[in-house]
């Protein structure tokens, strides 16, 4: 039989050491990918659900701010602002002239408000219900409905 040398020796493997099968990493690099897939996912969600509730800061900002105007619109038994009128509809495009208006610039992009005001809750006539809608213009589908606000009014 022929001696070995130094450099052969040193590459025969012996029983007693470790080291990592194949299989052993393709389960390490299987989990590491699924991890990773993982978070990546996530983070999707978590940017898609921090978008939408900033659209929908907005929006219910926009909805407070034209709440805010009607309150300080005149209603009187002498005078009556026409957006206060009794009458408009919460969809924009049924709704008429004195109940609807268009806000272009925001965060959000343009917006769309729409109102609609019905006598009541007494039965006095001096107090009036609005509800106030506001949709962003080519909304994605998870807005589609926009943000709607009621208030409650009374004859000055």
């Amino acid at each position: 039989m022929k001696s070995m040398g130094k450099a052969e020796r040193r590459i025969v493997e012996r029983p007693d050491q470790g080291g990592f099968s194949l299989i052993e990493l393709m389960v390490a690099i299987s989990v590491i990918t699924f991890g990773l897939v993982s978070i990546v996912g996530i983070a999707a969600y978590v940017s898609r659900a921090n978008s939408t509730s900033n659209t929908l800061n907005v929006l219910a900002t926009a909805a407070q701010d034209q709440a805010d105007k009607l309150r300080g619109a005149i209603w009187s038994t002498a005078t009556t602002d026409p957006m206060l009128a009794v009458g408009g509809n919460l969809d924009y495009t049924s709704s008429d002239n004195n109940h609807r208006r268009i806000v272009t610039d925001t965060p959000a992009g343009t917006l769309d408000f729409s109102w609609k005001v019905v006598d009541g809750p007494a039965t006095t006539g001096d107090m009036r219900t609005i509800t106030i809608k506001v949709v962003q213009e080519n909304p994605p589908a998870r807005l589609a409905d926009g943000f709607s606000v009621t208030i409650i009014v009374t004859q000055s």
